[in-house]
Parts: C-alpha cells; sequence; structure tokens
C-alpha cells in the first residue's frame, strides 16, 4: 500500500487519506482492530525511516568534512563529528548518518583531485548508484574534473548540486587587502561569476542559481538556507519527510520548514491514538507513552535537548540559552506525568482539524472525543510543536542574532 504521500505532501491529500480510512476501516469492520493498528503503525515507520544518502564530493581540502559537520548540526569538535584537518588516503566513501535521525547519511567520498581523473570509473568505486543526489564542492575555483564528475552524474539521471565553501575565508582575506574598497556584494557578485564561468566550459545550462555560495562555519549567511529550500524542492515526495526532519536549524526558514515536515504526520499519530482506544488489551499508558516519544523527538530534532543546547551555548559564547525556553517540554524532563498533566490543560484548538480528518474514518469518528482521543492527542502535539520551534527560533536569535 503505498500510502506515504500522505504523511509527506505538505498539504494533505484527500486521495490518500481516504485509502488509508478504507483500509484501517475495513480492518475493523472485520473486527481485525489489531490489523487497523499495524497499518497505521507500518505507514508511520514507513515515512519516518526512509532512508537518505547524500554524496558530498570534491577535492582534497575543499571544506568537505566541515560542511558535513554543518549539515548535521555540529561543529567540529562535537562528538560524532566529522573529522577535519585530515590527509585523506582512502577510497572507500565515509558514511557519517545524521546524529538524531539515523535515516538520513551524508557520505564523505574520495578527493577527485587526482591526475587522469576519469568520472566514471570514480562513480562506479564509489557505487554511485547508492546516492539519492551529490553535493560537489569546490574551496577555490571550479576545474575540469568537476565539470567531467557533473556530466557522468548527469548522464546517470542523478541530480547534483555545485557548493562554493569557505566564502567567509575569501571575504576576510580581501578585506584585509583592499580595507577601503571593500564590497562584500560585488566580491560574493564576481566569485559567483567565476564559478559559473569555469563550469559552462562543459555544461552549458549552468546559471548563477546553480552555484551555492556557503560557509560551514557562519550557515545563516550567504546561499546555506537556499541550498537546504533548494534539496526540499527537488527530492522526491517520499524522501522529503525525513530530510526536513534532519534540517540544521540555521535560519528561521530551516526551523519552519521543518515544523511543517513534523506537522504533517501528525494526522496519522491522532489515527494510532483512536485506533488504540478500541484495541482490547491496550490502555492510555502505551499512547501516553507513545507521545511522550514522539514530544521528545521534537525536542531533539529542533537541537534543544540537554547536550545540544550545551554545544550551542559554546559555539555562541552564551551562557543562558537553558533558561530563555519556555516550553514546559523543553525546560522540564519529558515524562509520562509531565505529558499527562499537559494533556489535561490542553484542548480544544485542533477539534476542527480533527473532526474533518476523521470523516474517513466513519468507525473511529466516536473516538475523537475522551480522554485519550484522536483530538486530545492532536491538540497536544500541535500545540507541543509550535512552542518547541519557538523555542528553537529564540535558541537560534539569541545565539547568532538571526531574525526572521
Amino acid at each position: 500500500m503505498n500510502l506515504l504521500l500522505f504523511c509527506l505532501s505538505k498539504n494533505m491529500d484527500s486521495s490518500t487519506t481516504e485509502q488509508l480510512g478504507k483500509e484501517v476501516t475495513e480492518a475493523l469492520n472485520r473486527g481485525d482492530t489489531a490489523g487497523a493498528l499495524e497499518k497505521v503503525k507500518k505507514c508511520l515507520s514507513d515515512v519516518e525511516n526512509t532512508p537518505l544518502d547524500v554524496a558530498i564530493t570534491g577535492e582534497s581540502g575543499s571544506g568537505k568534512s566541515t560542511f558535513i559537520n554543518a549539515l548535521r548540526g555540529l561543529g567540529d569538535e562535537d562528538e560524532e563529528s566529522a573529522q577535519t584537518d585530515v590527509v585523506e588516503t582512502t577510497m572507500e566513501p565515509t558514511p557519517y548518518p545524521h546524529p538524531k535521525n539515523k535515516s538520513v547519511t551524508y557520505w564523505d567520498l574520495p578527493g577527485i583531485g587526482t591526475p587522469n581523473f576519469k568520472a566514471s570509473e570514480y562513480l562506479d568505486k564509489v557505487q554511485f548508484q547508492r546516492y539519492d543526489f551529490f553535493i560537489i564542492i569546490a574551496s577555490e575555483r571550479f576545474k575540469e574534473n568537476h565539470s567531467m564528475l557533473a556530466e557522468e552524474i548527469q548522464k546517470m539521471k542523478k541530480k547534483f548540486y555545485f557548493v562554493r565553501s569557505k566564502i567567509d575565508r575569501d571575504l576576510r582575506e580581501s578585506q584585509e587587502r583592499r580595507a577601503k574598497s571593500f564590497n562584500e556584494k560585488k566580491i560574493l557578485d564576481k566569485i559567483r561569476q567565476d564559478c559559473v564561468n569555469s563550469l559552462k566550459v562543459n555544461l552549458k545550462d549552468i546559471t548563477d542559481d546553480s552555484v551555492f555560495l556557503i560557509s560551514s562555519f557562519k550557515p545563516v549567511l550567504f546561499d546555506f538556507s537556499r541550498l537546504l529550500k533548494t534539496f526540499e524542492d527537488e527530492l522526491p515526495s517520499h524522501k522529503r519527510y525525513v530530510y526536513l526532519r534532519a534540517l540544521p536549524n540555521i535560519s528561521f526558514q530551516a526551523i519552519k520548514m521543518k515544523k511543517q515536515a513534523l506537522e504533517s504526520a501528525i494526522p496519522l499519530v491522532a489515527v494510532q491514538a483512536a485506533v488504540v482506544s478500541i484495541v482490547p488489551g491496550l490502555s492510555d499508558v502505551n499512547e501516553i507513552f507513545s507521545l511522550s516519544y514522539r514530544i521528545q523527538g521534537y525536542v531533539e530534532s529542533f537541537g534543544l535537548d540537554e547536550k545540544s543546547l550545551s554545544n550551542l551555548e559554546e559555539r555562541s559564547g552564551r551562557s543562558d540559552l537553558k533558561h530563555l525556553m519556555k516550553s514546559p517540554f523543553v525546560i522540564n524532563e519529558i515524562t509520562s506525568d509531565l505529558v499527562s498533566r499537559e494533556l489535561e490543560k490542553r484542548n480544544g484548538a485542533a477539534y476542527m482539524i480533527a473532526k474533518g480528518f476523521f470523516s474517513w474514518f466513519p468507525l473511529l469518528s466516536a473516538a475523537v472525543s475522551g480522554p485519550m482521543s484522536a483530538t486530545a492527542c492532536s491538540d497536544l502535539l500541535y500545540s507541543a510543536l509550535n512552542e518547541i520551534a519557538e523555542d528553537a527560533k529564540l535558541a537560534l536569535e539569541t545565539a547568532f542574532g538571526c531574525s526572521e
């Protein structure tokens, strides 16, 4: 059954919602409540565990490892970070799973700056079919090897993106050399145009928008956010959810994109709660535990767990981020007692959403109201997610001076 679009589309898709409702209702009509629950659980599992593999390639020393760390929301000295300033000696791709979302893996591919480089042989050696898309990175000008590799990737019907790294270094050096005439916009425009001109020698359809200027040390600046948005726009829908859940919190836009993705799965969790409420032998305790686990996932996804906040304080030089947080789920340890109390306090905000959604589930419509209802669960998750996302924006603004 293909239900993945149900959770992954930005807007609720009525046809797939209807299909899920039909299958769950058929199972309930047969008296197979356990089977109905399994269908919902399988859909959630499929959505949240779809693998995404991203290849990062370029010459040795181009900043691949630091870029991978930035994509994973890590500093170079954090635990699980990719090792930097190391001479490449291997021809084996190195996987770096996302620390909070193991379905997403960034692969550091061997350098492409060797003499007599052959793109087709290189792609065979690194098992090109494994990757969903490629990021080709350069810290100076793009060379023939970069273009040759892109041409070969294009032949194999895979997406690729050009990233020009270490932009902060270029600006700093330019300002030191020509302090009086320094103009950041002109320098950035020149770097971009130089990249485009180099690539156009072999790739005719390259435009200014094809090149992303980034600083891995300052991802809140330059084209990093545009790069992340481009990935989202061009990924197939069934891969989009896991990608968005793993976004680094580098801008208000990234936080908004992540929040929207996490919101898209809440109706399925509500269906699960409704089915659980009529499955013999399952109690509210099971669903409270499930809600606790999901809200903890929100906190970790937005980098507001204790370890991530400590790392952010260290990187930003701030020591007060934890004290500024407002959501009870960020301030306190997430326990079943906390979730139960918050569930009792919050009511009604998501009723109209749930009412419309459950029109596809006539046998579950009675479960829309009640102590462990679909409405109560979705209301709690929507409000908790909103509060946690607001705390993430506050942390970003305080740490790095970002604003909407």
